[in-house]
């Protein structure tokens, strides 16, 4: 059967699922529990992987599911985005009101410069519409963006113990 108008099919399931995976994963986030956040986001490609092949093999592609998937694919990565993106300048505002009390300054690390730039290159990518690359390098830029927090975070903290 080919619901056209089918709301309610394995797949368009599947895809609530990764939607509703979203509050979790910006809560774990929010807490630093990054292994989580990652162990959420595997099951997320997972069920983003499996909801069109279900689709297909069950016969149930609709036309909400059409709309459903890319919407939430959209959806769940620009709000991770803006969550690195608000927390990174919440670090960035915090490091200027350390340094200016306490006249100390980071220098950049590795981590923090590969974060910028396949942050920079998953953004280009992300315009030009370039899939699945684009989806792959934001996911990148997300683990690259949590470790470099930590080192950030790590040097920070051995330089206020030492000063």
């Amino acid at each position: 059967m080919n619901n056209r108008s089918g709301i309610l099919t394995v797949p368009n399931l599947l895809s609530l699922i990764r939607l509703l995976l979203l509050a979790p994963m910006l809560v774990l986030l929010g807490r630093g529990q990054r292994w989580a956040v990652f162990g959420l986001a595997l099951l997320g490609i997972a069920l983003d992987l499996s909801d069109g092949f279900l689709a297909r093999k069950l016969n149930q592609c609709s036309d909400l599911g059409r709309v459903l998937d890319p919407v939430i694919d959209k959806t769940v990565t620009l709000s991770v985005c803006l969550f690195l993106l608000f927390r990174e300048v919440a670090v960035l505002a915090g490091g200027l009101a350390v340094m200016r009390g306490r006249k100390m300054i980071l220098e950049s690390n590795r981590a923090g410069k590969w974060s910028a730039f396949t942050t920079g290159i998953s953004v280009l990518f992300w315009i030009m519409n370039w899939q699945p690359f684009a989806f792959w390098l934001v996911c990148v830029s997300f683990v690259l963006t949590l470790y470099s927090s930590i080192t950030y975070i790590k040097a920070f903290l051995a330089k206020m113990r030492a000063s």
